[in-house]
């Protein structure tokens, strides 16, 4: 097997040799590789989008009855000193509104996800500790933190003929049912409608009859009060004693008799008793134009997503086949299919990449070497498959593109093995020989190759940060693909070879085809025009870094799936009712689209995340979004064109946004000007203004602000001297007030299993008009009535209805949408020096600051820029340990900038953006390069230890060594093809595509030429 001085046998271990040597054992480990890769294959859990932790809590705390005012400086102000202690806190944000705080607690983009729950167990417990210090009758703080739970599958229920108490114990009972299936994370129940029992009363006849409010209340509550009455003791048992009285009904209410000075005065003369939708209104769900109770289904983390939606499914068809006639249920959403349908799109991608790549390999190496390349892959997939089912990682829109864009660079190892072989059984060697031989020649500068192109990704592994955590299995896909691939070269292939290819080959012949003659001819003028061609290359690389700048910038691209998702936002002030009317104006109109294929509206609330890269709107009244899914990914655009048009026309008195689903972590609006300082006035001036200068650009619309308009208030003031006269006092006159026009919740009926509210309030038509407020009788303590006016002063104003802050700084933000075909950074840049002007003229104190797509790119990008030094200082350490030489090292790691000339070229002509991606593809593609530069410099420096002569080592080296660089760039350029039109790895595809072609041309060109003069300049020294 040895023969020569030259033996692969002899001197280090060969790992190749070992294989030969070995056979069997080979064999036996590449059969048993293969079945795990395949039962890896099949237990990977496949979702749409892999996982990323929502950063984000939502604290909540109630004061019924308090002012605006009161609420931000004894409720909110003492939440945010509280929640300012946070660890990795970000920023604070809230709003305030009369009896209501909402605090959001936004950690910082590099809090390590382990970490963030507990971070909201510390939360938990100091909103505990601190609603002590708060003022009696503020509810104790409520933390939100599972902002995160997707609810992928969603079912809507409609009843013809049922009310809606029975509609919802019937979506009960079958929610009930769900729950026994495995991996059921949670189901929520959406448009839940709850009801209260009023009892309405007059003021005025209480009044008149000598009756307080809370004489009538005092009544109601004694008789359902559960009270022990006792227990028999026997001499056998023991009975319990019951005392009946418990309301079940409005009907015992109505049976209520009242006594009062000797009178008995039935419930029903004074007050009519009415089963009621309850207030404030929960939000209402309708499916398709029809009121609806939905079930939103989430996942438990460790179940299979297409597992999971199938169990659904079964149950669902036995559940709807015995549910009553006149109910129905309707599939709304259902994650596992457009996981299935994703997942197989990905997979028919992925075959048609490795047709291509296999196509490479047969018509460039021929039949049996291709087939050796050929049997390659599989076996790399199965070690891939079988390292992210160990490390956690299933198949998901990031995963599988990782697996496509690998699929192009874990065959170059294999194909550079298989090339040694051919080229030394040309030359007359045998199999065995030739096939270890390979080991020796190639196995080291591959490892180093494969370990400067992994270092590559190094910023996609560590970018601290939602958009890097979102592409974090793009990292580790490409790492165990690599590595894969680089121990099948050295392992497996050389065995494969040794099988595959045919024991004799013809004798390689000194004449040379025209190719090779034709690339020996340019490789010569260029060494002889060194200078030129260097410079040359400078030029163009110069006129590439002043087109990147040029490039349009984006974070991530919008979702390929056909849902739409319009918002419609009503006055701060308005009702939900008022909401509901302006939804189902659009309903109407969604209903007679030839380009809808279902929809789904959420009135008082925004859509259940039922996608996890989703804004998710909170529930207020004057809020409706509804869900309106295509019949392709064409009517999607065109259906967004339409509508657009109608919010124009039809609602151009709201503030509305029709929006496909966003790619990567949610931004909502794209553009945001946050305008922040002391005083809220002064800081909604600066805001209009601001919006009135953004409206001139052409590039923007739908402007609208976060501050609500001033609504009316009523405000009381109390003259405490004469309240105090007639035996009244604050607490007293606001309970009265609060009942009349609010109502008070005085107890609860047991209807079946469940609790009603009983609510006593005063009749609509006295409760509705403020100009009655002054002439409202109040009852005093001796029996005796006062009109409102007689203790107090009765004005009206208008107040903010809600105040935003942030980092405990009242703040209104302008927010708007971009003109069709413009991208946000683009209208950015435009009205960047406006926006400055305007900036250099607020007062001291007042601040402007963007938000938006914009700034989420910014922290994106700073997080793979702030891992750069680590891997350019990986880069160098590798190329110093496998070329041992400073100036070798630092030639190798300068042929990575040339990329950028092909990036800009195949970007700019098609106008396609650097987003996030395409930027780890670019910062990728510099370890692709590189391996290049050290496969060709390897070559250069074994022909020097030979004894060649500088210029005839390079032109060797280079006609050696270009065809396995020309065929693995090939593979990966072409491997890329099948994902260059997808929306989300486009860009990238297109970034490694132009960047390999015109650094591939470059490193066997340019590199020559550099490293000629490299030489000479060494030999003067």
């Amino acid at each position: 097997m040895s023969s020569g001085p030259h033996s692969p046998m002899k001197g280090r271990f060969n790992l190749s040799a070992w294989a030969l040597a070995h056979q069997q054992l080979v064999a036996f480990l590449m059969l048993v590789v293969m079945v795990a890769g395949v039962m890896s294959y099949e237990r990977l859990p496949r979702n749409e989008d892999p996982a990323f932790t929502i950063k984000t809590a939502v604290v909540s705390a109630n004061w019924p009855g308090a002012t605006v005012k009161d609420t931000l400086n004894f409720v909110t102000d003492t939440l945010e000193k509280k929640l300012q202690e946070t660890p990795y806190l970000d920023y604070l944000e809230s709003y305030t509104r009369a009896g209501e705080t909402v605090v959001f607690v936004n950690l910082r983009d590099d809090v390590p996800p382990a970490s963030v729950p507990d971070i909201w167990y510390t939360i938990r417990k100091k909103m505990t500790d601190v609603a002590a210090s708060l003022p009696e009758g503020v509810s104790t703080p409520a933390v939100n933190d599972e902002f995160g739970d997707t609810f992928g599958t969603i079912y809507g229920f409609t009843a013809d003929g049922y009310s809606s108490r029975e509609l919802r114990d019937k979506v009960d009972d079958i929610r009930t049912e769900l729950l026994t299936l495995p991996d059921i994370g949670k189901i929520e129940m959406l448009g839940v409608e709850e009801e209260q029992i009023v009892i309405a009363f007059s003021p005025r006849q209480l009044a008149g009859l000598g009756l307080s409010l809370q004489q009538v209340i005092d009544t109601l509550k004694a008789q359902n009060v559960v009270t022990p009455a006792g227990v028999i003791r026997t001499g056998s048992d023991k009975v319990a004693l019951h005392v009946s009285g418990a309301f079940v009904s409005e009907q015992s209410l109505r049976q209520v008799t009242l006594h009062v000075g000797g009178r008995f005065i039935p419930l029903t003369d004074i007050a009519t008793i009415t089963r009621e939708p309850a207030e404030p209104p929960v939000p209402t769900f309708r499916v398709n134009g029809e009121k609806a109770i939905g079930l939103a289904i989430s996942m438990a983390p460790t179940g299979n997503m297409l597992n999971f939606g199938q169990a659904i499914r079964d149950r669902m068809k036995t559940i709807v086949a015995r549910l009553p006639h006149g109910i129905e249920a309707v599939k709304v959403a259902d994650q596992s299919v457009v996981v299935k349908n994703a997942v197989n799109g990905f997979i028919r991608v992925l075959m048609e990449a490795i047709g291509i790549v296999l196509a490479v390999s047969f018509v460039s190496l021929g039949s049996r070497a291709g087939l050796v390349v050929a049997a390659s892959i599989p076996v790399v997939l199965a070690m891939t498959f079988t390292g992210m089912e160990i490390a956690g990682i299933g198949l998901q829109r990031i995963s599988l593109g990782a697996l496509i864009i690998a699929l192009g660079l874990l065959v170059d190892d294999a194909m550079i093995t298989v090339e040694a072989m051919v080229s030394r059984l040309e030359e007359g060697w045998s199999l065995q020989r030739a096939a270890a031989s390979a080991y020796e020649s190639t196995a080291f500068p591959m490892l180093t190759g494969t370990l400067v192109m992994i270092a590559g990704f190094i910023p996609v592994g560590f970018a601290a940060s939602s958009a890097g955590e979102y592409c974090f299995s793009l990292f580790v896909v490409v790492l165990l693909a690599l590595l894969s691939s680089w121990i099948v070269a050295i392992l497996f292939s050389p065995l494969l070879g040794v099988w595959l290819l045919p024991a004799k080959s013809v004798i390689h012949q000194a004449g040379r085809g025209r190719l090779t003659n034709g690339y020996e001819s340019l490789l010569r003028y260029v060494l002889n025009h060194r200078a030129q061609t260097i410079l040359i290359a400078m030029v163009m690389l110069l006129i590439a870094v002043f087109g990147a700048t040029q490039l349009e910038g984006e974070f991530f691209p919008a979702s390929d799936r056909p849902e739409l998702l319009v918002s419609l936002t009503l006055p701060t002030n308005a009702s939900q009712s008022a909401t509901a009317r302006q939804a189902l104006r659009l309903e109407k109109i969604l209903s007679n689209d030839p380009d809808v294929d279902h929809f789904s509206t959420y009135i008082g609330s925004g859509a259940v995340r039922f996608y996890l890269p989703m804004d998710v709107l909170l529930s207020r009244e004057n809020i409706a979004q509804l869900v309106v899914v295509a019949k392709s990914l064409k009517a999607r655009d065109v259906l967004q064109t339409r509508l657009d048009r109608v919010m124009e026309s039809d609602f151009s008195n709201l503030v509305t946004r029709v929006s496909p689903l966003e790619l990567g972590p949610p931004v909502g609006w794209p553009l945001k000007y946050r305008v922040s300082g002391p005083d809220v006035e002064r800081v909604r001036d600066i805001a209009l203004k601001l919006a009135s200068l953004i409206s001139k650009h052409p590039g923007t619309r739908d402007i609208n602000l976060t501050a609500g308009e001033p609504e009316r208030t009523v405000n009381v003031g109390l003259n405490q001297t004469e309240a105090r006269a007639v035996g009244l006092s604050s607490q007293e006159v606001a309970s009265e007030l609060a009942a009349i026009f609010s109502g008070t919740t005085l107890t609860t009926v047991r209807d079946g299993n469940r609790l009603v509210d009983v609510v006593i309030r005063g009749r609509q038509d006295e409760r509705q008009d403020v100009a009655t407020v002054a002439n409202l009788q109040i009852p005093t303590a001796d029996g005796h009535v006062v009109p409102l006016r007689q203790i107090a002063s009765v004005t009206y104003g208008v107040d903010d209805p809600i105040i935003w802050r942030r980092q405990r700084e009242p703040f209104i933000s302008v927010q708007l949408d971009v003109a069709p075909g413009l991208r946000a950074q683009t209208v950015s840049a435009g009205l960047a020096a406006a926006i400055e002007h305007y900036r250099a003229t607020l007062p001291t104190g007042y601040r402007i600051e963007e938000g938006g797509v914009v700034i989420e790119s910014d922290k994106g990008n700073g997080s793979v820029y702030a891992v750069l030094p680590v891997t350019v200082l990986v880069m160098l350490i590798l190329l110093m340990i496998q070329l041992q030489r400073f100036s070798r090292m630092i030639l190798a790691f300068l042929t990575a900038p040339f990329g950028l000339i092909g990036v800009v070229a195949a970007m700019f002509p098609t106008g396609t953006p650097m987003g996030f991606v395409a930027l780890l593809g670019v910062i990728a593609l510099a370890g692709m390069i590189i391996r290049n530069a050290v496969i060709l410099i390897s070559e250069v420096d074994r022909n020097i230890c030979r004894g060649a002569a500088a210029q005839t080592a390079i032109i060797e080296a280079a006609r050696h060594r270009s065809r396995p660089i020309l065929l693995t760039a090939c593979a990966a350029i072409l491997g890329m093809i099948p994902i260059a039109h997808q929306v989300f790895w486009g860009p990238m595809a297109y970034a490694i595509i132009g960047g390999l072609l015109v650094a591939t041309i470059f490193t066997l060109t340019v590199l020559p030429a550099a490293l000629s003069l490299l030489m000479q300049w060494e030999g003067k020294k």
